[in-house]
């Protein structure tokens, strides 16, 4: 059966109840009610600024279990599933990172995340998620070019009680969790709660004939929050956090017949990762202000091994170990009196240390294929003749950096401003951040040399090491208007800039020191060493104006946003001009601009249904690169200028839309309490993989479903994923000149038991 006819079938279920019993108080679903828990905004629902606040109960619905499971659910929001819990990638609006910094923060109980590779972990007891989306640089600052997420955990103060869970599905699904919140007093509570989850993994290796992307994954939660007196209170909070995966199943993609292979490579692909985070949150409240403290500190440490080439052959592997210690310390002073002027003002610092030790191999059929034929070529030309006897050659390297910074912000709001109902917002935030970076590479390669000097074994070594500072520093306004005629009924306009922080490409060091083995001296001197692995902040101007109306007896929530960003320096890969790799550069510009709609409605008699629809259309305004190419006569290669101008940013879905529906019945001296059936059709596309826009992903759609019903505290759900098994492309990429994919989940069910005593 086609899945539009269930959804349609489904909507007009809804609908026709709706008008038969549109008033029926014992099935009525009311609207989420929404809880303002950020430290320096009001409730999302009264900023102006697009954005998508969800509750318990519909993360639950919807079978949000990580940060990637928001993609189509948020309008314009993306994080492809690909990779490993490493490669956690945000496009929002079209503006996104796929091998620099992350252009979304992150912010756990207002704890900021400082590393894109500490996004990716499962959820579990959360309270609410807010999505702010544009820039949210004034308040935020670096990183939060394209938008904000807020995760809020559950406190103990506000439930008590054990929660235990149970789920089982297909591929070797087991996710168990467990949590009890409790008083110590009417003001301290407690908790504690862990959980495990594992699957056997989606796609099968053929060269090993196992499963490429098994994983297990581990964690736990403990909580404090005391009131100390009526008006000061704190929380401590710690988390910890492990994954063991099989990582980055990519298959190889056939241009002629468009079809992609399973996985086929034969070195290890596998990533862990060990992350806790400690923070304290101190908070005193007067009649006309309110004073908040947030100290955190975040570790991680992960291991990273991955076959480069991803094919039989035995040509490049990797293997990466990070550590990051992070500290971060935020004081924000709020006013909170109910007069025409609003404030707040911030101050935070951090300090970041990010160590990293990647040797990079060269195995031996690179050595056949790729590099004893460069020295043959130039023996022709009366270079000696040097003949390789490695079977590999290591290039190990380690990279320390130490990222140290801060910032101060005020932002200010007149309401009824001339009018009732008019109010003016304006901030300024400075972030200052320095970057230091010392790195030691190096490599070295036995031949046996023939030249008319000298007949026998002779070593090619080369050093790279020493050490580079940048520091960045920016001005961040923001300007809103906005005219609110009912509570929580508003239009509004705003302007801001946001940047997403410059940084090193260490990721470049193995390609500058082949090329310095390969004789090409130029690409290892201290000049070409900056301007190669440096590069700036990105930055945007953002325009948007939007509107949110509550109505029907605040049965229906509508919203609309309208957006303009204008992107330089936009820090994109490119060709190295030794052609031997890629780097990270300020290549160019781009314009993204779209709309967002979205439609929350309680349909009466049980049923409610939304609709979450973006649109964004980026395009580069400016952006040239250096492509490799044969030459026919010589059959050299050579990098020739390409203009992409006026094509597509790739990455960056066009069309993001969600449409979901829910039906909830409660019984009364029945053999059960309660039954809950949820379903929600996801609509992500199209998606330009390359620059040149000539490899894409077409618009595909997913369903997913789940039924509930309970009885007491036990309850029980039936759910699935992906109903009609769409198949699709998640990623690509292409090394050495091959091209690869990894496929999107297949069809996923199965069941969970829960108990809540």
């Amino acid at each position: 059966m086609n899945r539009n006819i269930i959804l349609t079938v489904f909507t007009s279920i809804s609908l026709i109840s709706a008008a038969q019993n549109p008033t029926d108080s014992t099935h009525v679903v009311k609207l989420d009610e929404v809880i303002v828990n950020s430290l320096k905004e009001t409730s999302p629902h009264q900023t102006p600024v697009s954005s998508t606040v969800l509750t318990s109960k519909q993360i639950n619905d919807a079978q949000i279990t990580n940060i990637r499971d928001l993609s189509g659910f948020v309008p314009n929001f993306y994080i492809p599933d690909y990779g490993s819990a490493m490669s956690t990638t945000s496009y929002i609006r079209g503006i996104g990172s796929r091998n620099s910094g992350q252009s979304m923060a992150l912010y756990v109980d207002n704890v900021p995340y400082f590393d894109k590779s500490t996004f990716d972990f499962d959820f579990y007891d959360i309270k609410q998620i807010e999505v702010l989306r544009g820039s949210q640089g004034t308040l935020y600052g670096r990183n939060a070019e394209s938008g904000i997420i807020n995760i809020y955990t559950l406190s103990p103060l506000n439930y008590q009680g054990t929660k235990l869970s149970l789920n089982v599905g297909n591929y070797g699904l087991i996710n168990e969790k467990l949590a009890h919140y409790g008083k110590l007093s009417n003001n301290l509570g407690y908790s504690v709660s862990g959980y495990y989850n594992h699957y056997d993994g989606f796609f099968k290796n053929l060269y090993t004939n196992k499963a490429a992307d098994a994983s297990t994954s581990a964690g736990g939660r403990a909580k404090l929050d005391w009131n100390i007196t009526p008006d000061f209170k704190a929380q401590y909070t710690f988390n910890l956090d492990y994954v063991d995966q099989g990582a980055f199943p990519y298959g190889a993609y056939d241009p002629t017949t468009g079809k992609t292979s399973l996985p086929n490579f034969n070195d290890p692909s596998t990533y862990t990762r060990t992350m806790f985070t400690n923070s304290l949150l101190l908070q005193y409240n007067t009649k006309k202000w309110t004073m908040s403290s947030v100290t955190s500190q975040q570790y991680f440490s992960d291991y990273m091994k991955m076959d480069n080439d991803f094919d039989t052959l035995s040509l490049f592997s990797l293997k990466q170990l990070q550590k990051q210690n992070a500290w971060n310390e935020e004081i924000i002073l709020k006013s909170k009196s109910k007069s025409n002027y609003q404030w707040s003002f911030g101050l935070t610092g951090f300090i970041q240390q990010l160590d990293i030790n990647a040797p990079f191999y060269m195995e031996s059929d690179a050595i056949k294929y790729i590099l004893q034929p460069s020295f043959d070529m130039a023996a022709l030309y009366g270079a000696p003749q040097m003949t390789i006897t490695d079977n590999v050659i290591t290039t190990p390297g380690i990279f320390n950096t130490n990222t140290a910074g801060g910032a101060i912000f005020h932002q200010s709001t007149l309401n009824n401003l001339f009018v009732d109902g008019l109010s003016l917002t304006a901030g300024l935030r400075l972030d200052y951040e320095n970057i230091k970076l010392d790195y030691n590479t190096s490599s070295l390669m036995n031949v046996n040399m023939v030249s008319p000097y000298y007949t026998g074994p002779y070593q090619l070594a080369d050093t790279l090491k020493n050490n580079l500072a940048i520091h960045f520093s920016e001005l961040l306004p923001k300007v809103a208007l906005k005219y609110e005629w009912r509570n929580k009924q508003f239009i509004y306009g705003t302007v801001s800039k946001g940047y997403k922080a410059g940084g090193f490409n260490v990721q470049m060091f193995a390609d500058l020191v082949t090329a310095g083995l390969q004789g090409v001296k130029s690409a290892t001197t201290p000049e070409t060493v900056l301007k190669t692995i440096s590069y700036k902040p990105e930055t945007s101007w953002n325009y948007e104006i939007g509107g949110q109306c509550l109505s029907l007896n605040d049965h229906l929530k509508s919203s609309i946003s309208l957006f303009y960003n204008n992107v330089t320096d936009i820090q994109l890969t490119q060709f190295v001009p030794n052609g031997l790799g890629r780097k990270i550069s300020n290549a160019g510009a781009a314009v993204s601009k779209g709309l967002e709609v979205s439609f929350d409605a309680n349909l009466g008699a049980g049923f409610s249904a939304g609709i979450n629809y973006g649109y964004a259309n980026a395009t580069f305004t400016n952006y040239t690169d250096s492509v490799q190419t044969t030459d026919p006569t010589t059959h050299k290669t050579v990098n020739t200028k390409v203009d992409y101008k006026g094509k597509y940013v790739p990455y960056a879905p066009q069309n993001t839309l969600n449409l979901n529906a829910r039906y909830e019945h409660s019984f009364k001296n029945a053999i059960i309490d309660r039954l809950m059936a949820t379903v929600q059709y996801t609509g992500i596309g199209k998606i330009y993989w390359t620059e040149a826009n000539d490899i894409s992903q077409n618009y595909y759609s997913q369903v997913d479903a789940k039924v509930a019903v309970s009885k007491g505290e036990i309850g029980l759900e039936l759910w699935a994923k992906n109903i009609f098994d769409t198949k699709y492309n998640a990623f690509y990429f292409n090394s050495s000149g091959s091209q690869f994919f990894q496929q999107g989940k297949p069809v996923q069910f199965g069941a969970t038991v829960k108990f809540e005593f």
